[in-house]
This record gives structure tokens, sequence and C-alpha cells, in this order.
């Protein structure tokens, strides 16, 4: 490929927001990515939330105020996905991450109206047979 054009050619940008953002907040990020033409959202990040952890207030406390991954933000993970989704009439690519610990986690961020999924958390705690194992599911859900 002539060097030229391949320097030309613009990279994709994504913007990866977090779970916590408010309806007016996602409103907000469907104006932008509409003025700044960016390729898509990563939906979600981690949440600084605690919401619904079994774990007692105090260990938590403990351990810091990081981010959140995996299960406990698979839930809003996918209600920001479908809420990006119908809002913005699926004007953009939306890239389905936050608590894939199954083929059927998968199948719920797809059918919110995620494009692609992206796997992490779940990728370490299940292990790689998990990507064989959506990608089978996906295929048979195909055929039906």
């Amino acid at each position: 490929m002539d060097q030229n054009l391949k320097k030309n050619k613009p990279k994709p940008i994504l913007l990866k927001i977090a779970p916590d953002l408010t309806n007016e907040q996602l409103d907000d990020i469907i104006e932008i990515v509409a003025e700044t033409k960016i390729a898509g959202v990563i939906a979600t990040n981690t949440t600084i939330s605690r919401e619904g952890l079994k774990t007692p207030v105090q260990k938590t406390e403990n351990i810091g105020a990081g981010g959140l991954s995996g299960k406990p933000v698979k839930n809003r993970s996918t209600e920001v996905i479908r809420y990006l989704s119908e809002k913005s009439n699926k004007s953009f690519p939306i890239i389905g991450v936050g608590g894939i610990h199954s083929p059927e986690d998968a199948i719920e961020k797809l059918n919110a109206g995620a494009s692609l999924i992206q796997l992490y958390t779940g990728f370490i705690y299940e292990g790689p047979s998990l990507v064989k194992r959506i990608n089978k599911s996906l295929l048979q859900n195909n055929k039906a």
C-alpha cells in the first residue's frame, strides 16, 4: 500500500463512557458524537458506585474507591447501551462492555444495541473458552 495513503487515512476514535452517567448526560454524549463525528462509543467503563454489593461497607471502604468492573456493572451497562442505541436511532456503533461472563450476557448487550462486545473481567474469571462459547451461541442463534 502507498505510504501516503496509509498516513492520510483517519484513525477511528471511540469515546469510552462510565455507567454512572445520568440520562441527561447520555443525551449530551449523543450530541457530542454527532457534532464531533467520532467513530462510536464504548459503553461502559468501570463504576464508582457500590450499590448492590454484598460485601460489607466497611470492607469496601478499606479496599478503596477504585472503579468496579464485571458483574456489578452488567445491568447498568446494558441500560446505557439500550438508551444510547434507541435515543440515537443507532446512528453510531456502540461497543458493549461490562459484566459479560456468559454467552447470554453477550447476546443481551447485542440485543440492547451494541454493534460489538468487549471482554475483560469475564475473560479473566471465565477463561479463554468464554470467547468460543459466545461465538458458538451467536452462530446457533443466527441459524434460528
